[in-house]
């Protein structure tokens, strides 16, 4: 047991989940634990990353870094130098984390999101999505037999899903099942001084069924409230195995709303002239013309096609400053049904700062209420409805932290404000090594 300062630090994410969500389900008994907790610590609003992706949320709060600092912008980005789409990698991350940070302290992190492929780590770590192998998703790689061992899963099986609720359903459950299982077993098995465990079936329920919990007469209601209940239960059995000394703080790392209609933005650069491309799907953004002035990535990412960043690109230094007004008046003056869609249009040197500003979208696209935000390169539909009824929010994520000592914590935190708290109540070291 360790002797020189026995407090811990435990961390809960329940991804994608909203501070209003979270207030009610507490307040009209589904998250009784969750109640309870709320008397005995600070719960506030907490703001998200912009953009509101996983990827980058998790980054910053891992980091205590903006984008711009830890270099990730999204779940997907282009190759410097080329219209090569590539997938996030942990590797890609330019900041510390904060078991990079202090190499003494033992850890254990279960299911962070945008970790794959697991890194070193004094500790176990078990990335959460995307991560296509479980062998590379895990360090030690040792442990990839416990996980097999316990029939860990690491994400649902999404498209699966879309399918049928009952099959959302029992994978959400044989997910939690496992995680929790894992959890348990590394609780008991290391001595560890940080715990990190996020639940991420909480945001794939409500990106599926978010009109279902609006909707207290749809089939799957209840069930929608049940899987928070288990929400809950796994929360009040982490609880309950903490001494008084020990730090317990619970987060999301963005918010949720409905989705009323999906935006597609590049459909509207297309559309407007500013995209153009070869009518060959296959070959990806590496169909992008010439011509082509500006385009977008996922989700509401909007990048000049410059000379000399981008193979074909256009758009010389001199035009650059005429261009971003006309994009800004053309999202600004956008409409669907008579309502704008576009709240707010931010300038990469606005909201990022740090070394890795270079490869920052040039403009960021942030949402009306209802408005899902989509880059799909070659869909020619500017507005779509699917199986999607929940989105992500800037403005609504939560921070839960175990602790009446309001002084240590932000009246308005950010996710990079995460970290620093950590430091500052837990004794978890933040500087760079």
């Amino acid at each position: 047991m360790m002797t020189e300062n026995p407090r811990r630090t435990v961390v809960i994410g329940l991804d994608g989940v909203p501070y209003g969500l979270l207030d009610k389900l507490s307040d009209c008994g589904v998250m009784s634990n969750f109640k309870d907790l709320k008397e005995e610590g600070t719960f506030r609003v907490m703001r998200s990353t912009v953009p509101e992706v996983s990827a980058v949320s998790w980054s910053s709060i891992i980091t205590g870094k903006n984008p711009g600092e830890h270099g990730v912008y999204g779940f997907t980005d282009l190759l410097r130098g080329f219209y090569v789409l590539s997938f996030h990698s942990s590797k890609n991350l330019k900041a510390p984390t904060f078991w990079q940070m202090d190499k003494t302290c033992k850890y254990v992190v279960i299911n962070l999101p945008a970790t794959y492929p697991a890194g070193e780590i004094n500790g176990v770590l078990v990335s959460g999505f995307v991560s296509p192998d479980i062998e590379e998703a895990v360090y030690p790689r040792e442990y990839a037999k416990t996980l097999y061992d316990l029939n860990y899963q690491i994400d649902i099986d999404i498209e699966r899903s879309k399918l049928s609720n009952r099959i959302l359903f029992k994978q959400l459950y044989k997910t939690l099942d496992a995680r929790m299982k894992l959890a348990l077993h590394l609780w008991d098995d290391m001595d560890w001084k940080v715990f990190m465990l996020v639940f991420t079936g909480t945001d794939r329920l409500e990106h599926l069924l978010w009109h279902a919990y609006e909707d207290k007469r749809h089939e799957y209601h209840e069930d929608f409230l049940e899987y928070f209940k288990a929400i809950d239960n796994a929360i009040g059995t982490i609880n309950s195995r903490l001494s008084e000394e020990d730090l317990l703080v619970i987060l999301s790392d963005h918010g949720m709303e409905r989705t009323e209609i999906n935006v597609n933005i590049n459909a509207l650069l297309r559309q407007e002239g500013y995209l153009l491309t070869e009518d060959n799907p296959k070959k990806g953004y590496n169909s992008i013309k010439r011509e082509t002035k500006a385009f977008a990535l996922d989700p509401s990412r909007i990048y000049l096609n410059k000379k000399g960043k981008y193979p074909r690109g256009s758009v010389d230094m001199d035009e650059e400053e005429d261009l971003i007004q006309e994009l800004k008046e053309l999202f600004y003056d956008f409409r669907w049904k008579g309502k704008r869609v576009i709240r707010r249009v931010y300038r990469k040197e606005e909201i990022y700062k740090g070394r890795c500003v270079d490869q920052a979208p040039d403009l960021v696209l942030i949402p009306e209420k209802g408005f899902n935000l989509r880059a799909r390169l070659f869909s020619k539909e500017l507005f779509e409805v699917d199986e999607i009824t929940g989105k992500h929010t800037l403005d609504d994520a939560f921070l839960y932290v175990k602790s009446l000592d309001d002084e240590k914590i932000p009246e308005n935190p950010s996710v990079e404000d995460v970290l620093p708290i950590l430091w500052s109540l837990g004794g978890l070291r933040v500087e760079t090594p």
